[in-house]
């Protein structure tokens, strides 16, 4: 599949036609009807294991990835939650929830894949978005051999790459990521996260005091 592709257009291309954007002006074009809905926090949108018959488009707003109360990764800004198993239509993966406020373009998920699979083109955007879901679940498992330290390391170095706020001049992570997540997320203990945030308070690399992720320094998350 991949090697048709870049047959037919560059990579660079592929992403440039095919993004999250673009995605959405097509169903918008094709009428396809929505709701734009604003979203509490801790809302579950889809349970996994169960009838997921909507396609969430993020506008604002961070929703978790959670299988077996594990959470697997995160979504936002210009990301799309509920079309990660296309095909699949009787259940989920997963159970997305929102984790902080969120504003939401929602679609039916039968009438997205009856217009792109009536659509000459249309299945690159399934692939495109199969594509992105798997190079997380790559990047998880390889993760997830690494030592606790480590993990915490990557995760933070990971989430911060994407979800990074300045906050008073100094680079935090937005309050919805709490210890608990994180800690869920590297899969480690509680009681490493709570060493590990004593220890990197000591050295000066996070404010030990606060009830968020504030980062003075992130050298200790390339070691």
């Amino acid at each position: 599949m991949r090697e048709m592709l870049v047959e037919l257009y560059s990579y660079r291309m592929v992403h440039r036609r095919f993004n999250y954007d673009n995605f959405l002006n097509t169903l918008l074009e094709n009428r396809i009807p929505y709701e734009k809905k604003i979203v509490p926090k801790q809302t579950i949108l889809i349970s996994e294991k169960e009838p997921d018959p909507s396609v969430y488009f993020i506008e604002s707003g961070i929703v978790s990835l959670e299988r077996d109360k594990q959470l697997i990764s995160f979504l936002g800004l210009n990301q799309i939650a509920g079309l990660s198993n296309t095909f699949i239509i009787d259940e989920s993966l997963y159970t997305f929830k929102t984790l902080e406020k969120c504003t939401l373009y929602v679609f039916k998920r039968e009438a997205i894949i009856e217009l792109l699979l009536s659509m000459q083109e249309g299945w690159i955007y399934l692939y495109m978005n199969h594509m992105n879901h798997n190079s997380f679940l790559v990047d998880k498992c390889l993760m997830m051999r690494e030592p606790s330290e480590m993990k915490l390391k990557h995760c933070l170095a990971e989430l911060l790459q994407k979800y990074a706020i300045m906050q008073d001049n100094v680079l935090a992570l937005p309050k919805c990521f709490t210890k608990k997540v994180v800690s869920n997320y590297a899969n480690v203990s509680t009681k490493t996260m709570t060493q590990m945030w004593k220890t990197w308070s000591e050295s000066g690399f996070i404010d030990g005091e606060a009830n968020q992720f504030i980062f003075y320094s992130t050298v200790f998350l390339q070691d």
